[in-house]
């Protein structure tokens, strides 16, 4: 005889925080982007700047972006169904996984259009460049504070965060480049600050493409311990052996735990007491609030198993 126990879902609901929903924060930044990829895309235009370019690029991938976290953040939480009975949790992380290839292919073509400028760096004037600059770090510095401000940490979220942070580099590195332009006659600096640009984005985009997959291979969340929470269940006397013990995440932060038990109980009311109290452990240490234990009834000492 065995008994599969399922977690309250009122028991472990966490306080909501102050500050605007992923949505409402998604859509600002939409918003301000897309204002913003219009203007920059002009001074391009105007001044031939690489660096405005490479930068305006990936704006194109940026507001493609945040779009696509603002669709996949509002279709997380409709209900589940039949098909779909963890609902569609999980687009939030395909969001971030497009997140994470666009941004690889913009630094591809960065990398590729700043090579050939290198040889042959072409005459730019550097005051657009500045304005555009600075302008655009406004932007993206204002986007991702009003982002950070909601209340979710999901990968889709820290994707779309990460760019505007990648963005906000880029705006850095062109007012670096009009700076070197404008003061020394560099013009090398432009297709310079591009492999800047791409280099930045780089480092934030390759983790999170990781990160993204590992949850969609059902990997354990990185800083949990496996481990560890099997010797958590184990050190309970009332827990014989742990078996079949699997952790994933739906989403970053998100952690779903099933295991089954062998446990020195004789009823339901035994199992079900032992499985709660476990359950507000793995919550307090592990973060683990959607924790499903099937408990073998019986004597720790009996041997009893499971049919």
């Amino acid at each position: 005889m065995h008994v599969a126990t399922a977690p309250s879902p009122a028991a472990h609901t966490l306080p909501p925080r102050p500050g605007p929903t992923a949505e409402q924060a998604l859509l600002v930044a939409v918003l301000l982007n897309a204002a913003f990829l219009a203007v920059e895309a002009v001074a391009a235009w105007w001044t031939g700047s690489l660096a405005l370019w490479s930068d305006a690029g990936h704006m194109v991938a940026d507001v493609w972006a945040l779009a696509l976290a603002l669709v996949a953040a509002r279709i997380r939480n409709r209900r589940p169904s039949v098909s779909y009975t963890f609902a569609l949790r999980r687009a939030p992380v395909l969001g971030s996984l497009a997140n994470a290839v666009t941004l690889n292919v913009a630094v591809i073509l960065i990398v590729l259009e700043a090579v050939e400028r290198l040889a042959a760096p072409p005459p730019i004037e550097g005051w657009p460049v500045l304005i555009t600059g600075v302008a655009g770090l406004g932007v993206n510095v204002g986007s991702a504070w009003y982002l950070a401000r909601s209340a979710d940490r999901s990968v889709n979220t820290r994707g779309a965060m990460l760019h505007l942070f990648a963005d906000a580099l880029g705006s850095v590195a062109a007012i670096v480049a009009a700076v070197a332009m404008m003061g020394w006659g560099a013009a090398l600096a432009d297709p310079i600050a591009s492999l800047v640009i791409a280099v930045m984005v780089l480092v934030g985009a390759v983790p999170l493409l990781r990160e993204t997959v590992g949850i969609l291979l059902q990997r354990a969340p990185p800083g949990l311990d496996v481990d560890a929470v099997r010797a958590t269940l184990q050190a309970d006397e009332r827990v014989a052996e742990v078996q079949d013990l699997h952790i994933w995440g739906l989403d970053s932060g998100d952690v779903v735990m099933t295991a089954v038990l062998t446990v020195d109980a004789h009823t339901l009311a035994q199992a079900e007491a032992i499985a709660d109290a476990l359950r507000v452990g793995l919550a307090e240490r592990f973060a683990i609030r959607h924790a499903t234990l099937e408990c073998r009834l019986g004597p720790v000492d009996a041997g009893v198993v499971a049919v």
